[in-house]
Order: C-alpha cells, then structure tokens, then sequence
C-alpha cells in the first residue's frame, strides 16, 4: 500500500516539530518538513552591509523583512521541486509569508490545513485564513470572536504523542512539575503553587528556561529553576513528565484552550494541577485527577493530592491521542 504524503510546516523550536515528523511517520505517511526555509542568513556582505545602514537611517527592519520573504520562498521552491503531496498541514501559520503559503498549496493535491495553536488575539490570521481547504482553532472561544465571523472555523483540541510509551516510574516522594517561559503574567501564579507544593512535602521541579537577569529577578521562590540550559527538547520534556506524579499548568492571560500537559496527564495518568477553568467541561475531567486552581483554593491542595488517581475510560483517553488527532485534520471525521 502506498503511503500518503504531507508536507508539515510549522515553528522548529523545542524539537516538537520533530516528534510530529515521527508520530506522523509512525502512523504511515511520508513527511516533507519545510521548518528549515525559516533559517535565515545573509547571501554576501553587501546586503548585511545595507542593511546596517538602511536599519540605522530608515529606523526600520523592512529591508531584512523582504530578504527573509524572498529567501524562505527559494528556498521552498528547492525543497518542493516538482512533486505534490496529498496534504499539507500548517501550524502556526502567520509565521510563514503569504507567497510561500500559496506555493505549498500549488503543491497540495488534496487538502491544505492551517492549525492555529495559540490564540487568534495573539497571533491573528485573517490575512491568510482564505487560502486553506480546512482551518482548525484549539481555543474554542476564538469561533465566536467577531474579526472571524465570516470564516469558517473548526475547533480542535491538542493531543498526546501515542508514540512515545509510557514507562510509569515511582518515586519515593511525590514530584511536581512544570516547564514554561516567563510571563509576567504567570509568575505571582507559579511562584504561589511552588511554595504550597512544597510546604505539603511535595518535591519540586519548576523550570523556567531563561538566563535574562531580568526575568530572573521576577521570581522570589526557591523551588524554581532557571537557565537556557535547562530549555529541553520536546521529547526530553516528556521523559520529566513520565518521572512526575503531578503535571502543573498556568494558562497564558486570554487563553481558553487547553495545553498539551492537560492531555499529558491524561495519558500518562499523572493528577494534574491547572488555572484553566475550561478543563472541567472535558469528558476526561474528573476532581481526583485534575484540580482546579483560581488562586482561592490552594489550601484544598493536601485534600487533593491525598485522593487515589481514577481510570479514565480507555475510549476517552483514545480520542486525544496523535492518531485521533491526525485523522480528524486530514479526514474531518469530527470527534
């Protein structure tokens, strides 16, 4: 039988392009991946030159904007060559120009899909939404938002990677834990739940992965770690979640939609500690499992993490997986 093609575009960072690249390959298709073309550098001295001084008298970056256009579309063009490929898949789209957009569709044989897995707020698409077959949101809140009224939208979830097995490791005190850049707006949040954490005898492992002396300073708490060496892989990431009994997730300010640690802990069947208070209207919620912080409750915490851990039905957990997940985008059969 032969096996379907996609191109996956989609940000490099944190090595979670590469475990889409394998979970897709692992469920039998063939993957074209264009993160690369983002990668830019100057061709020669005199266009770093001109723009040194056209940067510096224009007080603008827009010489370098259109390189960096002109370079990613060549740079496409070589990748894609003659060939076509049955789907393409797009995430984070804003993040690649237009002109490159239109040419993966030139590509695509079958569908072309935008996902767009952060905010339609913060990273707005109404520019670019008309060029896709399909166009997938992970916050719910985003179909009712009136700049999309006249698009057709489609609300989607995250997923776990089924590739990866879980190893169910034990521990010996019970560990917590959470990697996220700093947001000003999370750090009274994760500062506050490290310190009931840890008074409760819970181990701690909060990582924010960032030298900036002034972010640093944000943080009054002992219990968090800090330095851009401690920014993981994706697949690294998940190793700490398989070692961890409790996951911990601070929603950004203006986000609904659930992280991917929600569907983490779901499959790896650790109790998870959240601020999203969209969580409880999930088939998967239950209060044992997942406890919901609105910065009031915390004192309910030691309740919490006395309660034993509840299986989820198999059904449940089944339909977050990477291969559910996969299926709906490219056959839009609806969960």
């Amino acid at each position: 039988m032969t096996r379907k093609t996609i191109i996956l575009a989609m940000p490099p960072s944190n090595g979670i392009v590469e475990l889409i690249e394998k979970n897709l390959q692992f469920h039998g298709y063939e993957v074209l991946r264009i993160d690369s073309i983002l990668k830019f550098k100057y061709n020669n001295l005199w266009e770093r030159t001109y723009q040194f001084f056209h940067k510096h008298i224009t007080k603008s970056n827009t010489y370098k904007k259109k390189l960096k256009v002109k370079q990613s579309f060549y740079k496409a063009q070589q990748l894609l060559a003659n060939n076509h490929y049955d789907y393409t898949l797009v995430i984070r789209p804003d993040i690649y120009p237009q002109n490159v957009l239109t040419l993966l569709k030139q590509h695509t044989k079958n569908k072309f899909i935008g996902y767009q897995w952060d905010g339609l707020k913060r990273f707005p698409v109404k520019n670019i939404i008309h060029l896709f077959d399909q166009f997938y949101i992970f916050d719910h809140t985003d179909l009712t938002n009136p700049d999309y009224q006249n698009y057709q939208l489609h609300n989607i979830t995250n997923f776990y990677f089924d590739m990866v097995q879980p190893h169910r490791v034990k521990n010996n005190k019970l560990l917590a834990y959470y990697i996220g850049d700093h947001q000003a707006c999370r750090v009274a949040a994760i500062e506050h739940c490290a310190e009931k954490l840890a008074k409760n005898g819970v181990d701690i492992k909060f990582i924010i992965p960032t030298s900036k002396t002034k972010d640093i300073k944000c943080y009054k708490s002992k219990h968090i770690t800090f330095g851009k060496q401690n920014r993981l892989s994706y697949y690294e990431n998940l190793k700490h979640v398989d070692s961890s009994d409790i996951l911990v997730d601070f929603v950004i300010a203006g986000h609904n939609g659930l992280s991917f640690r929600h569907f983490e802990a779901l499959y790896y069947q650790k109790k998870l500690i959240t601020t999203n208070t969209h969580v409880q209207y999930y088939d998967f919620y239950h209060p044992n499992n997942i406890f919901i912080w609105d910065e009031k409750n915390l004192d309910e915490i030691q309740e919490f993490l006395a309660k034993p851990f509840i299986q989820i039905d198999t059904h449940i957990v089944e339909k977050y997986s990477f291969k559910n997940w996969i299926k709906n985008i490219l056959d839009k059969s609806f969960y």
